[in-house]
C-alpha cells in the first residue's frame, strides 16, 4: 500500500469502519512512513477534540421505552373521509396528530436532557470522558512498539504541575506503549497507556487527589483494597486514590484483569 491509497482510509481506520485486511495494510504503512503516522494520528487527534466538545448520550431505556409508547398511541389510523369535510379536514387532522406527536417527543427530550444534566455528577462526567480518551489513545497507538518508561516519565513530569513517580513501568504481561498529558473535566492528568500480549489496553490516569471525591458506593473488594468501580461502555473503570493522587484505570481487559492490573498499579506506587 503507498502513501496515496493509505491517506484515503485514515478516516475510516481512526473510526473502525475498515475491514481487518485493509485496516492492518493501513497499520503497516502508516509504521513504516512517518508522514502517513503522523497524518492518522493527526486526523485522532482533531475526532478527540470533536468528541470532547460534542459529547453524546444514549438515552436510558425509561425514555426509549416512552417515546415508543408514544409513537404506538399516536399512530394515525386514516379514516373514510366525511362527506361534510373532505380530505382537507382529514389532512389537518393527521397533521396535527403528528405535530402533537412531534411535540410530545421533543417535550420529553428536553426534560431529560435538561435533568440529565441537573442530575449528572462529576465522577459520571469524568468517567465519560475518561472512557472516550482510552478509545482514542487506543486508535493512536495500535502501531506503536513499547516505550522506554523512563523517557516517558521524563517528559511528563515537565508537564504536569504535581509529582506522580512512581508508576508501573511494564512487565512482561503488560507493556507501557505511551505517555500522554490529558485535560478531563477539570482535571489534568498525567497518562500512561498500556497493552497486553492480546492487544487488549489500559489507560491510568493520574490527578491531583484534592480534586476528586470517590463515590462511597459502588465499591469492589481486591485484596486489601476497595477502589471505586465502574463499567462504562464495555470498559471497566477504577477509580481510587493513593497518597497525593486521584488513579483511573479504564481498561478492556475483564474484571479479573482489570482487578489484577490495578494491584501491579497500586503496588509499584
Amino acid at each position: 500500500m503507498d502513501c496515496t491509497e493509505a491517506r484515503e482510509h485514515l478516516s475510516d481506520l481512526n473510526r473502525g469502519r475498515l475491514p481487518a485486511g485493509t485496516a492492518e495494510a493501513v497499520r503497516a504503512h502508516a509504521g513504516t512512513c512517518a508522514a502517513c503516522a503522523e497524518a492518522l494520528q493527526s486526523d485522532a487527534e482533531a475526532r478527540a477534540l470533536i468528541r470532547v466538545g460534542a459529547p453524546r448520550y444514549t438515552a436510558p431505556p425509561a425514555l426509549r421505552d416512552r417515546i415508543q409508547t408514544l409513537l404506538a398511541d399516536s399512530a394515525p389510523t386514516r379514516p373514510a373521509p366525511a362527506p361534510s369535510s373532505g380530505w382537507r379536514a382529514w389532512l389537518f387532522g393527521r397533521r396535527w396528530t403528528i405535530g402533537g406527536l412531534a411535540g410530545a417527543v421533543a417535550v420529553t427530550v428536553l426534560v431529560w436532557v435538561g435533568a440529565l444534566w441537573m442530575a449528572r455528577d462529576p465522577v459520571s462526567l469524568l468517567a465519560d470522558r475518561a472512557v472516550a480518551e482510552h478509545l482514542e489513545y487506543v486508535k493512536e497507538t495500535m502501531a506503536r512498539p513499547a516505550a522506554d518508561p523512563l523517557a516517558v516519565v521524563r517528559e511528563l513530569k515537565g508537564l504536569v504541575d504535581f509529582s506522580f513517580e512512581p508508576v508501573f513501568p511494564g512487565d512482561s504481561q503488560m507493556q507501557l506503549v505511551a505517555g500522554k498529558v490529558s485535560d478531563l473535566p477539570g482535571q489534568r492528568a498525567a497518562t500512561f497507556v498500556y497493552r497486553d500480549g492480546s492487544g487488549r489496553y489500559t489507560t491510568l490516569f493520574l490527578m491531583r487527589e484534592t480534586e476528586i471525591v470517590v463515590p462511597a458506593e459502588g465499591r469492589m473488594s481486591i485484596e486489601n483494597f476497595k477502589p471505586y468501580h465502574r463499567v462504562v461502555s464495555n470498559r471497566q473503570l477504577l477509580l481510587w486514590t493513593q497518597g497525593s493522587l486521584a488513579c483511573l484505570l479504564v481498561s478492556d481487559l475483564d474484571q479479573a484483569g482489570s482487578a489484577s492490573m490495578f494491584l501491579k498499579i497500586r503496588k509499584a506506587m
